[in-house]
């Protein structure tokens, strides 16, 4: 809820999840700056992220697509474990995750948000919803983000900036024709435009063909820029359709309908670190059709065809010094991605007492040539008042993007290699990108009085990942490159969690959450053997306390969250398995209290209070241009304490 994402300071998709032990949160490399999220023990890759039922991040913004849906956009997310729809598609293996904007339906006329750290970064996020006819029948929502993050810092005194300097820009436009007879009309754009340079204190663009001497004269000027532009612009028709059926027991009636989405998406990034130079443009148009059919209240079927149409021109330069010399190989990854397909879901429900979902689809993919069959169930079962069940299971699958999906092999000294093919070339035919999962898993929950009056839930997670076909970023098969495969070869990640949220007096909120993760996976030797290792740089255990009190009419709001995270595999740097160790298991602490003042929020807050950091997050840094360099093992915080305040204003 909006609630939930103001305990923080929430200022991006990411950062909204600091307070959840479901989703953990952490950086792909200690250069880039992109955040990433881990949902039950996997990478956030196979979790798909949509903007209100639309799936987004999926090509090449992956990334960074977290760090550009800032959280005060945003009305609630909503988060579902194990697969899910098959109307959204085949790519959700581990979750979904759906984000409810600020609706151009509103009362808030304008909202702004202004935050400021004590390492002078600042930032804007506005919106302002209005009627655009007399009638409230057109109306439109403008959103805006701007922050700028221009200071360096090296806490760590590895002569590295702990995070790159960014300057980025977010504008988003919706809008909502309702009709009376309850056709609806959306449509909407948002553009993206950022900028980040990383590397050494004190680099600069201007500095890179410095850089390049440096890495022939033996020197450690090493510096890295990324350079994103984004478009997004969408369309959604939805419209009743036949006669309505009505519930005497509900009292309420459904109507079966027709909806249409189309969607367009476009992405370009050109950025390079230290040697390594990657270009990338992305394209792809989506179009979804679907009929939701009620044959009585309780009983419905959604059929529909979508198609996937995706261009991608890749380019990457991988160089380094070989006798005094840069040498190197080129990438060119450029290939199209089309995919068409049919599904069809059945819901049978029965309010507040039973539920169950089945679905399937099935999709053909032009690039490998080859048909996908994704079945998908869930039943939900309230087995008394107070006591639920929850159940899921079927095929997920998911086409990789080798480079993007693994950013942080870019800020190494390693040459890549994919594994089968000749230098300097990928034999796609060979090198599967499509992987396939299993996921099966459910949760059990329970309400009871805690001394109180039903004031208390307790539930229990379970869920499995097997895969079936996955790729590989493998750092520790040769200690002098990262290598690319496919494998077939037994990967399975299994999910433990319990939950207990307790309120034992009004206004005061308790939750404490406890998540145990066994993730391991098949690896390749380079003596063609192979070895099943702990999957690396994925935290054992995760514990969080979270306690919120408000005062009478919410004056006055008090957060505090507590975090104990788990050791972490960190993978060996020298090829011998036996040489791989774990990071220390580690607290995180976050404060934060805001008062009401008339039509303003004030608050401030303190993050990673204890000033805890992972300070070796790069590897042999004083030589950035030997195989030993590599920044992408990053397993702790990178900042160290952080005190901010901020102030939201509500006009209505």
């Amino acid at each position: 809820s909006f609630a939930g994402l103001c305990k923080m300071a929430c200022c991006n998709l990411a950062e909204s999840f600091e307070n959840s032990a479901s989703v953990t949160v952490g950086y792909s490399d200690a250069i880039s700056g992109a955040r990433q999220i881990k949902m039950l023990g996997l990478a956030g890759t196979y979790t798909q992220i949509l903007d209100e039922n639309r799936p987004i991040m999926r090509g090449l913004s992956a990334p960074y697509g977290l760090s550009y849906t800032p959280g005060m956009w945003l009305n609630s997310i909503q988060v579902s474990k194990g697969v899910s729809s098959v109307t959204a598609g085949h790519e959700a293996i581990t979750g979904q995750i759906n984000l409810e904007h600020r609706k151009p339906t509103d009362d808030e006329r304008l909202f702004v948000n202004l935050y400021f750290d004590d390492e002078l970064k600042p930032e804007l996020n506005l919106s302002t919803a209005l009627p655009v006819t007399r009638d409230k029948k057109l109306t439109t929502i403008v959103l805006a983000h701007g922050s700028m993050d221009t200071k360096s810092y090296d806490h760590n005194h590895d002569g590295f900036r702990d995070l790159p300097e960014a300057r980025a820009m977010h504008v988003a436009n919706r809008w909502l024709y309702a009709a009376d007879n309850g056709l609806q009309l959306r449509w909407g754009f948002k553009v993206t435009a950022e900028n980040r340079l990383g590397g050494r204190m004190g680099y600069e663009n201007s500095m890179r063909d410095q850089m390049r001497q440096s890495a022939l004269d033996g020197g450690s000027l090493y510096g890295s820029q990324i350079r994103n532009r984004g478009f997004n612009g969408y369309i959604k028709l939805g419209m009743p359709v036949g006669a309505s059926v009505y519930d005497k027991d509900e009292q309420d009636e459904m109507r079966s309908n027709i909806a249409f989405v189309a969607d367009f998406d476009h992405f370009n990034e050109s950025s390079y670190f230290g040697l390594n130079d990657y270009t990338g443009n992305e394209n792809s148009v989506s179009l979804n059709a679907m009929y939701s059919h009620y044959f009585t209240y309780r009983s419905s079927l959604i059929m529909g065809v979508s198609a996937h149409l995706q261009s991608f021109n890749e380019r990457l330069v991988n160089d380094f010094v070989d006798n005094g010399r840069i040498e190197g190989r080129s990438y060119d990854m450029d290939h199209s991605e089309n995919e068409a397909g049919l599904y069809a879901e059945y819901t049978y429900s029965i309010r507040d007492k039973f539920s169950l979902v089945a679905g399937a689809r099935g999709d053909y993919n032009s690039f490998y040539d080859k048909y996908y069959f994704t079945p998908r169930g869930h039943i939900k079962w309230n087995i008394t008042r107070l006591l639920t069940l929850r159940a899921s299971a079927g095929l997920g699958y998911r086409s990789t993007n080798v480079i993007t999906d693994n950013i942080g092999i870019l800020a190494t000294g390693r040459t890549i290699e994919f594994l089968g093919s000749e230098s300097g070339a990928i034999d796609f035919k060979r090198f599967d990108r499509m992987e396939k999962a299993l996921t099966v898993g459910g949760s059990l929950t329970q309400t009871f009085s805690l001394a109180g009056s039903d004031n208390a839930t307790l539930s229990f997670d379970y869920f499995r990942t097997q895969f079936y076909n996955s790729v590989v970023a493998d750092q520790e098969y040769d200690p002098e490159a990262i290598v690319f495969y496919a494998t077939d070869g037994r990967s399975f990640t299994d999910t433990y969690q319990v939950d207990l949220s307790w309120t034992p007096v009004e206004r005061l909120d308790i939750f404490a959450t406890f998540r145990y993760t066994n993730s391991e996976m098949t690896i390749e030797r380079p003596d063609g053997e192979s070895a099943r290792v702990e999957r690396p740089l994925v935290s054992q255990y995760k514990t969080l306390l979270n306690i919120q009190y408000a005062t009478k009419f919410r004056r006055w709001v008090f957060d505090a969250t507590a975090q104990l995270n788990g050791p972490a595999r960190i993978p060996t740097q020298t090829g011998n398995l036996d040489d791989s160790y774990y990071s220390p298991r580690y607290p995180m602490f976050y404060a934060q209290v805001s008062r009401k003042v008339g039509k303003f929020d004030i608050y401030a807050g303190c993050e990673n209070i204890a000033d805890y950091r992972q300070e070796d997050p790069i590897l042999h840094a004083q030589n950035p241009y030997d195989y030993r360099f590599n920044s992408m093992n990053v397993w702790g915080p990178l900042m160290g304490r952080k005190f901010y305040v901020g102030l939201r204003f509500n006009l209505y």
